[in-house]
């Protein structure tokens, strides 16, 4: 699997993370109140405030994406954001549990497993390939 991701450069990743990332922010901030009702949990105005909170995420992900002196300085920040965002999404289950819908389970799990799948194909692409001990040619 390593080797699958490492075709792919740290750049094409970041923007893959801002192609999937975008349309559920989108739909969590012109949706919020439907969202809200279906999934349970904490209520509308948090799932508004999580959908601006990804998209700005987003729109900066883009712009270090586009910007490669960004994107090397500030790419330790980036994974572990991901990594943070994961961890306060599982603790967001923990906390809302007993009134979570569905929906709402679904909705916490893509930000549990989304942001630490990222994170780690972010560092397989920026990590060089291993060399082989001994090279006999």
């Amino acid at each position: 699997m390593k080797n699958l991701v490492r075709r792919f450069s740290v750049k094409q990743i970041v923007l893959s993370d801002v192609f999937l990332s975008t349309p559920l922010a989108l739909a969590l901030i012109l949706a919020a109140e439907p969202i809200a009702q279906w999934a349970g949990g904490p209520g509308a105005t948090f799932y508004l405030v999580v959908g601006i909170v990804m998209l700005l995420w987003c729109v900066d992900m883009a712009a270090m994406a586009i910007n490669e002196r960004w994107l090397e300085k500030y790419f330790n920040l980036m994974v572990v954001v991901d990594v943070t965002w994961s961890l306060l999404s599982l603790a967001l289950i923990v906390w809302f549990a007993e009134s979570l819908q569905p929906l709402g389970w679904a909705l916490f799990a893509l930000n549990v497993l989304v942001p630490l799948d990222m994170a780690w194909m972010k560092r397989v692409a920026a990590s060089k390939p291993q060399q082989p001990a001994l090279s006999i040619t």
